[in-house]
């Protein structure tokens, strides 16, 4: 009996028993609260279905409108970039006229770029007009002297909204441009070397529509950093468009007035000139000879003590550039010729050199500067041709000797098998 008494294990087993009982009934209550929470679960998911139900049955009932026109903004922005790409490959000051008018003829507008010349504006080229002629074009001369929009887009360096009514001053541009009498005209200055050295003309072609304004202004203002980047290349400075050799003031319909009035200028200044002279040969005779004027405290030595002149120096005439050709034996415009050619052939190289480094290095070195570069090369050698082709080009290749000497470091080897070599 008294085992029994003495004995714990009756008593761990109540106390197991109690505390595995606490255990379960807490477990009991969890599971209730999870039943509960997923209960909540399950009427939220209701709700939601039926709240997605409400709203696709709002949106079978709604009817679906025609999308808005896309934004055209992009695709003419890649065009606006396209056309810029377009005027700084030009190589020549005329082709950059000539590449403003068709690229702004593809932004939708009617195009026409007018070169200033002394106080006059004539025209270079055009773009989309109908029937409009190459030579019609260059026959179209504003005068910058008489109130007009392009005198004020001249004047100012800035844009000139314009129309039909407006120009009716210039019935030479509304007679070949036929602008519409209710089409927006924009004039745009075209600035070089700090003054305005074309006047851009736009108009809508009879469709009324707005034009694009800034994208045009931004074509005119890289038209004009480009002539002054190839004035750069070329070392040469334009001559001031205050200040042209003649002032042509064309009337309606256009005659020879301004030029025979500046030949007849021209001939007024020789007697000023000639009478100067005789004057100043006469002054000269009045003024006794030096050994006659006594001056104090010298002597003046005579002339058989004075020591014999030295023998006049003759300068050596330049060499000749190659090829034989000796500029001497030329005349003075077809010496001007040869430099100009050699001085653009230089531009044509320096561009290709410029815009395309990695290949004329590797160009160099595996002697293949022609294989990397050969549409640049040709469409460069086509743009010299043109130029010079007919005149220098028939004597001497100085596109070639360019070649050579800028690309190929004065290695022809560098340019490799595949070159054509000189064209004399």
């Amino acid at each position: 009996m008294a085992d029994i008494q003495n004995n714990p294990i009756p008593q761990l087993i109540n106390e197991a028993r109690e505390r595995l009982g606490q255990e379960l009934r807490a477990y009991a209550d969890h599971i209730q609260q999870l039943e509960q929470n997923l209960q909540a679960l399950r009427d939220r998911q209701r709700q939601l279905e039926q709240s997605i139900e409400r709203h696709l049955e709002e949106l079978a009932n709604v009817k679906i409108e025609a999308p808005p026109a896309p934004d055209t903004g992009g695709a003419q922005l890649e065009a606006l970039l396209a056309a810029v790409r377009e005027l700084m490959t030009a190589t020549l000051p005329e082709q950059v006229l000539e590449v403003l008018t068709v690229e702004g003829q593809k932004l939708g507008v009617r195009t026409a770029v007018f070169d200033v010349r002394g106080k006059a504006a004539w025209g270079a080229s055009s773009a989309g007009f109908t029937g409009l002629s190459e030579k019609a074009v260059r026959g179209l001369i504003v005068p910058l002297s008489k109130e007009n929009p392009f005198r004020i887009c001249f004047e100012t360096g800035g844009h000139v909204d314009a129309s039909a009514a407006t120009l009716k001053k210039n019935r030479n541009i509304l007679e070949k441009l036929r602008p519409d009498v209710e089409d927006p005209i924009l004039l745009l200055p075209v600035r070089s070397a700090g003054s305005v050295s074309a006047i851009f003309y736009a108009d809508a072609g009879g469709t009324h529509k707005a034009l694009p304004a800034d994208a045009l202004k931004i074509l005119a203002e890289f038209a004009g950093a480009q002539l002054d980047r190839l004035m750069a290349f070329s070392g040469e400075m334009p001559a001031p468009a205050e200040a042209p050799a003649v002032e042509p003031e064309p009337p309606e319909p256009v005659t020879e007035t301004p030029i025979a009035e500046a030949a007849a200028e021209t001939v007024e200044v020789e007697p000023v000139a000639a009478e100067s002279s005789s004057s100043t040969a006469e002054a000269a005779e009045a003024i006794p000879p030096t050994e006659e004027l006594p001056v104090p405290g010298a002597t003046v030595p005579v002339a058989e003590e004075l020591p014999p002149p030295p023998p006049p120096t003759v300068e050596a005439p330049p060499p000749p550039p190659a090829e034989g050709v000796d500029l001497s034996q030329l005349s003075d415009a077809e010496q001007k010729n040869h430099r100009d050619a050699k001085r653009f052939a230089k531009l044509l190289v320096s561009e290709i050199e410029l815009y395309n480094k990695a290949k004329v290095a590797e160009g160099r070195k595996n002697s293949d500067l022609y294989k990397r570069l050969k549409s640049d090369i040709d469409r460069s050698r086509q743009t010299y041709e043109k130029r010079f082709g007919k005149t220098v080009g028939k004597q001497h290749d100085y596109f070639h000797e360019e070649l050579v000497r800028t690309l190929a470091s004065n290695e022809s080897s560098l340019l490799g098998s595949e070159c054509p070599g000189p064209t004399v």
